[in-house]
């Protein structure tokens, strides 16, 4: 994976990070989602839904 460098840099700094559907790493294909906090994190699956609804959390 070319981009597991940075997922490792993001969750030693404490993020979230989940696949762009709010699902586990790894489960899924379309890119990722990458939070500081719980709610920022929310806020961007909420955004992701309303402008791409087939990536439905």
């Amino acid at each position: 994976m070319h981009f597991a460098a940075g997922i490792a840099l993001c969750l030693a700094a404490g993020c979230l990070v989940t696949g762009i559907d709010g699902q586990p790493l790894h489960t899924g294909a379309g890119g990722l989602v990458v939070a500081a906090d719980r709610e920022t994190h929310t806020a961007l699956l909420d955004l992701i839904d309303d402008r791409f609804p087939r990536f439905a959390h």
